[in-house]
C-alpha cells in the first residue's frame, strides 16, 4: 500500500534537533520531503522573500535547505521540488519553544503550516518547551504530531483548519481542544554602541503575560495537557463587524464627504 507523502519544515533551521526528531517519527508512516531554512528564522512570521533570490541546497535525498523563510520553504517545495504535486500533510516543527496565544502571529513555525493550509493541504504546527532541567525533550511532541497526522488522514479531526499543537515536554495528562489565549506584549530594547560610537539595538528579553483563562491553549499547556488549536487564515474580527450597522456606514460616509469639501 502506497505511503502518504508529508512535507516537513520548521523555523529553527535545517539542522535543528526538533526537526530531526520530527523527521524520524514521520518516516515510520509516510514518505517525507524536508525543506527548511538554512539558518534560524524564529520570529519571522509569514515573511515572503519577494526581492531576494532564493537558493536551494540538496543536503540529502529529499532533504533541502533554503536561504529563505519558512513560508518560502513551502512555496519552493510545492512549486519546484514537488512540481505541483500536493503532499498529504504539511507539518512544521518541532519548534524549540512554545507557540501559544497571540504569539502565533510572530511564529515562523506556524507560518509554514499556514502556508500549507492556504494551498489546501492539511497542516500541523507542533511546538514544545524546555523541561524543568532547562533542556528540550522532543519525544512527546514527535509522538503527538504523528498521532495527529494519522487522525487528519483518517478524517477523524477536521482538515479545513491549520492545527497548532503545543506539547508538554514531560508527562502529558491528555489533550484539549482550545482557543488562543490573550497576552500582553512585554519586551525591552537594549542599546549598544559599535566601535565607531554609532548606536545599534537589540530587542531585549521578551516575557509574555497570558490571561490563562479556561479553555485557552496556555491554560491547557500549563496544566499539563497537549493543546490543539484550530487556526484559520481569515482574520476578520466578526464580533466588531457584526456591531457595525448601516447607520454607522452612512455616518462615516457623510464624514468622508465633509472631509472633501
Amino acid at each position: 500500500m502506497k505511503k502518504p507523502l508529508f512535507l516537513l519544515s520548521n523555523d529553527d533551521g535545517y539542522y535543528a534537533e526538533g526537526l530531526s526528531m520530527l523527521v524520524n517519527s514521520m518516516r515510520e508512516m509516510a514518505d517525507v520531503v524536508i525543506v527548511a531554512p538554512d539558518q534560524n528564522c524564529s520570529g519571522v512570521s509569514h515573511k515572503i522573500s519577494l526581492s531576494t533570490p532564493l537558493r536551494l541546497r540538496e543536503v540529502a535525498k529529499d532533504s533541502y535547505a533554503l536561504n529563505g523563510s519558512p513560508a518560502d520553504c513551502i512555496h519552493i517545495a510545492l512549486h519546484v521540488i514537488l512540481k505541483g504535486q500536493k503532499p498529504d500533510c504539511v507539518i512544521s516543527g518541532i519548534n524549540h519553544g512554545i507557540n501559544l496565544g497571540e504569539d502565533t502571529a510572530y511564529s515562523g513555525t506556524v507560518a509554514a503550516a499556514y502556508e500549507g493550509q492556504v494551498h489546501g493541504i492539511p497542516s500541523i504546527a507542533v511546538s514544545t518547551d524546555r523541561t524543568n532541567i532547562n533542556a528540550f525533550h522532543f519525544r512527546n511532541a514527535a509522538l503527538a504530531a504523528r498521532m495527529f497526522a494519522k487522525k487528519l488522514l483518517n478524517h477523524e479531526v477536521p482538515s479545513d483548519a491549520m492545527w497548532n499543537l503545543n506539547v508538554p515536554p514531560s508527562t502529558c495528562k491528555g489533550i484539549k481542544f482550545t482557543r488562543l489565549d490573550n497576552r500582553s506584549f512585554q519586551s525591552s530594547i537594549i542599546e549598544r554602541k559599535d566601535p565607531r560610537g554609532n548606536p545599534y539595538y537589540w530587542i531585549g528579553p521578551y516575557h509574555p503575560v497570558y490571561e490563562a483563562t479556561e479553555g485557552t491553549d496556555y491554560e491547557a499547556f500549563q496544566s499539563g495537557y497537549i493543546s490543539a488549536t484550530p487556526i484559520k487564515v481569515e482574520m476578520t474580527h466578526n464580533q466588531i463587524l457584526n456591531r457595525m450597522t448601516e447607520a454607522v456606514e452612512s455616518n462615516l460616509f457623510e464624514a468622508f464627504q465633509n472631509e472633501s469639501k
